[in-house]
């Protein structure tokens, strides 16, 4: 049996520039970057026990391990981010994320999700 925390996510971000998808370097573990132990992560950011924020709540959309197999939609939603610190070139702008979680070099999963991203 696989151990939660053997999930690896990678991570493949694009900005629209103009009319063209420029990739994302990994910098500063922000980016196009590749994270072992997913589950320990996500528990970090969301305490096991405690629900999923909103919208992924309303929707059925789980936010820790495990995961039941199925298809997981979102429509259109808006987020609000609380106040952070992002590296200078992830500024506005709109993004296509793609994130592959594996276990034992076996795909898992495929999430692939395009945002805009405006400060107030």
């Amino acid at each position: 049996k696989t151990s939660p925390l053997s999930f690896r996510a990678v991570f493949t971000v694009e900005k629209k520039i103009v009319d063209i998808w420029i990739k994302i370097p990994c910098v500063d573990e922000i980016g196009s970057c590749t994270y072992d132990g997913l589950c320990g992560i996500l528990d970090n950011v969301i305490p096991p026990g405690s629900p999923c924020p909103e919208p992924l709540l309303s929707y059925g959309i789980p936010c820790h391990c495990p995961f039941k197999q199925g298809s997981y939609s979102l429509p259109s939603s808006e987020f609000y981010l609380p106040i952070i610190q992002l590296p200078s070139w992830l500024t506005n702008g709109d993004y296509s994320v793609q994130v592959v979680l594996s276990s034992s070099a076996k795909q898992l999963a495929c999430v692939q999700v395009t945002l805009s991203l405006h400060s107030e």
